[in-house]
């Protein structure tokens, strides 16, 4: 039987605390120097040279995928933590408090967001800023739009489509107010989104029919 040895696991266990910290070092670099931050300005960051960090990551798109990784993690863990707080009963609201978790995580870094979702242009294949986010989040939400029609005893066939609607309509309009020159507050387009999806979501929620019971 073969066996794994110890300073095999030990290595892979230091490989990877050293990628962490390269990404944590190069996230640091792009607050200092913002999205468009260079190799050179993140390896000085890092205290180390470019060939040791393309000897992590390959090269700066595999760097890139490594910083998306990264923060979608990290967005994930935000939005599941605002879901748990929106009232299961009122899902009317439930819009205002995704968009305003959403754009809370990306206003707090402004420069990495913007750094995420300019992909390099010379990597070999194309690279999906949002990587698999969007459909994890939309069946989040579906999941729970879903569960509250159930608990009315209401069909939850629509809750798919609303639910990745409305992460993909959250995403769309977060990218829209992180690219303009000149950024509203985040209270205003809160406003916005607010005054369209709560009575939207009232209205629809209101008008799903109850499920057939089962003769």
């Amino acid at each position: 039987m073969a066996t794994t040895d110890g300073r095999d696991t030990r290595w892979a266990q230091h490989r990877e605390a050293r990628r962490r910290a390269l990404v944590e070092d190069t996230l640091r670099a792009i607050r200092r120097h913002g999205a468009g931050v260079g190799m050179d300005e993140i390896a000085a960051q890092a205290a180390t040279s470019k060939t040791v960090i393309y000897r992590h990551f390959g090269d700066r798109a595999g760097l890139y995928a490594a910083v998306v990784a990264s923060v979608h993690d990290f967005i994930h863990h935000g939005l599941e933590a605002a879901l748990v707080l929106t009232d299961p009963e009122d899902l009317s609201v439930l819009a205002r408090d995704l968009a305003d978790a959403y754009l809370s995580l990306v206003e707090r870094d402004p420069e990495i967001y913007r750094f995420v979702l300019a992909p390099p242009t010379d990597a070999g294949s194309p690279i999906d800023p949002y990587g698999g986010l969007p459909d994890l989040m939309g069946d989040h939400v579906s999941r729970a739009i879903a569960a509250h029609l159930r608990r009315s005893g209401q069909d939850p066939s629509c809750a798919p489509t609303w639910g990745h609607g409305l992460v993909g309509f959250i995403r769309a309009a977060a990218d829209q107010w992180m690219a303009a020159e000149h950024r509203e507050p985040k209270a205003v387009v809160l406003a916005r989104i607010d005054a369209f999806f709560t009575p939207a979501l009232a209205t629809g929620l209101a008008a799903v029919p109850q499920l057939q019971e089962q003769s």
